[in-house]
């Protein structure tokens, strides 16, 4: 779940039943709390669904739980960020920008999968490389990486540079799993992670904050090797880890 978007939902709705007589509605709220059986009046709903959108600038009927009306408004907040605001600074990484080209290419790989692969800039640079990002249409499958259910360890090496970096732990772990179920034994899987640095263009874009604890927990949890851990350089404040498959 993106927590920016609930706790700001959560907010206004507690804000909506400030009043005393609505202490124990208001007490009550939390993901499950069905939003259009709240004790409205049309006034104070609209003021509600105002602020809300004011903060997203994105419209919405604001009907079903608050789980599912963050679930709704993180997929089209995301997707509006992807599709038309962020965009890829891949000279600028020392270690997982076109320095990567190179490290692939020289293992002579049959294939390579690269998930959220933004714009594709590999593309034409790395042999044999896929790009799957379910924003762009520059990939090659414009498909999220949990809906990409292809042949287990058919690659020899993935990339997923900040693309597995959003939502709950739960959420990271899901698609990181899935990755390393696309991996050949003795395969590598090539990460950049953001530690928590929120997006100045994109406040609500809830993301994880990878640290070399998580990093080495996923290594002893998945059976994988780390080969590298790396910092980007400080004004990027990005993380570079590379896994081997055993």
């Amino acid at each position: 779940m993106n927590t920016k978007i609930f706790s700001l939902i959560t907010k206004n709705l507690h804000s909506a039943f400030n009043l005393p007589k609505y202490q124990q509605i208001s007490a009550s709220i939390g993901a499950a709390t069905v939003v259009e059986d709240l004790p409205w009046t049309p006034a104070r709903y609209r003021k509600f669904k105002d602020a809300v959108a004011a903060e997203l600038a994105l419209p919405c009927d604001y009907t079903g739980t608050v789980e599912q009306i963050t679930a709704d408004l993180s997929e089209r907040y995301t997707n509006r960020f992807f599709r038309e605001i962020w965009r890829p600074r891949t000279g600028e990484y020392d270690h997982s920008g076109w320095a990567l080209v190179e490290e692939l290419n020289k293992s002579n790989p049959e294939r390579v999968l690269d998930v959220g692969c933004g714009y594709h800039p590999f593309k034409g640079r790395i042999t044999n490389i896929t790009g799957i990002d379910p924003y762009n249409d520059a990939a090659d499958y414009e498909v999220d990486i949990l809906d990409y259910r292809v042949t287990p360890e058919s690659y020899d090496a993935i990339i997923a540079l900040g693309s597995i970096n959003f939502n709950s732990q739960d959420e990271i772990e899901e698609r990181f799993a899935h990755c390393v179920s696309l991996l050949k034994p003795g395969g590598r899987f090539y990460l950049r992670a953001n530690p928590g640095i929120s997006h100045k263009t994109g406040p609500y874009v809830d993301i994880f904050p990878w640290t070399f604890e998580v990093v080495n927990l996923f290594a002893e949890r998945y059976n994988l090797r780390l080969e590298t851990f790396k910092k980007e350089p400080a004004e990027l404040g990005r993380l570079y880890f590379v896994y081997s498959k055993q």
